[in-house]
């Protein structure tokens, strides 16, 4: 039996790797937008960078023989391969398009919509109180969204949506699946890349030239899809194994509340006030159903059992 003080131990080095791993993916945004370059130089400069980096994961790991999983995982692989490509090139499109603070709140819908799709798509069963966070969110990125018709912004808060819900369909796959596509989201990134290559314009002296702080741009976007987000992949996907998932979601919340700080500091770009009172309502809505959700599992509800402690959905 596990002693107090090394369950504690175990939920202090959980807590650890996943804060640093949320901290992580708060540098996604800031990085792309230090680089300076244009959409499509970015799709494919970071596209490549994060298939390289993936890909030499997943053989690291095979060749050690830790794992045979095959590097496309199915119809399900392919399905991700699809949606991620989708969902690499609107993001990056909201980034150059639309302001950093509207782009984190409606990418923080994510874990919503992939409750409202699990529903939908795979049966599973959703909570009414999920529902009810489902709606609350939606409002509050519809008041961001209104924000962006009146400022120009539309088009770009529209592809972070379209971002939000390829991530979600990711996410549902997986859960269906049950599958390992980690690999497919390397393709994709690729994928991404050809795309932008063959079919758009890819301005590789971009990537060479001076950008912010005297840095070339590639060294942003190396370290975006070399270093923090694959190392913050890998913290955050670790976290599950010495604390409750529940407890990792929330600190996706971080990107949210973080990344427009980041943005204020670095390109001094302030939020408007409906943009802020509509990302304030999706933070606040995600963190009473984050603790409502970490609550329901520390009394061992899975959501079906009905009783006086787990009420029915």
């Amino acid at each position: 039996m596990t002693s107090p003080a090394s369950a504690a131990a175990q939920v202090r080095k959980g807590l650890a790797i996943t804060a640093i791993g949320g901290l992580l993916f708060t540098l996604d945004l800031p990085l792309l937008r230090l680089a300076g370059a244009d959409i499509w130089t970015l799709v494919f400069a970071r596209g490549v960078f994060l298939f390289l980096s993936i890909t030499a994961c997943w053989y690291l790991i095979r060749a050690s023989g830790k794992s045979r999983a095959p590097y496309i995982a199915g119809i399900a692989g392919l399905a991700v391969i699809i949606s991620n490509t989708i969902s690499n090139i609107t993001y990056i499109g909201a980034i150059k398009t639309t302001s950093g603070a509207n782009v984190v709140f409606i990418i923080a819908l994510i874990p919503l919509l992939a409750a409202c799709f699990s529903r939908l798509f795979i049966g599973e069963r959703v909570h009414p109180f999920t529902w009810a966070a489902i709606a609350a969110s939606f409002l509050g990125v519809g008041l961001i969204v209104w924000d962006g018709i009146g400022s120009g912004h539309v088009m770009g808060d529209l592809m972070a949506l379209v971002s939000a819900i390829c991530t979600a369909t990711n996410f549902t796959i997986i859960r269906a699946s049950g599958k390992n596509v980690a690999t497919s989201v390397a393709v994709g990134s690729l994928l991404s890349a050809i795309i932008a290559l063959l079919f758009a314009h890819v301005d590789f002296g971009a990537l060479t030239a001076t950008s912010a702080y005297q840095v070339p741009a590639w060294v942003w976007i190396a370290l975006n899809g070399l270093i923090a987000i694959p190392l913050a992949t890998a913290l955050i996907a670790n976290g599950p194994r010495f604390i409750p998932s529940a407890d990792v979601s929330m600190f996706f919340l971080l990107e949210t509340v973080l990344t427009p700080l980041w943005i204020w500091m670095l390109f001094n770009e302030v939020p408007s006030s409906m943009v802020l009172f509509g990302g304030m309502l999706v933070i606040v809505t995600l963190i009473v159903h984050s603790w409502w959700r970490l609550r329901m599992t520390l009394r061992g509800c899975d959501g079906e059992t009905a009783n006086a402690d787990c009420p029915a959905d």
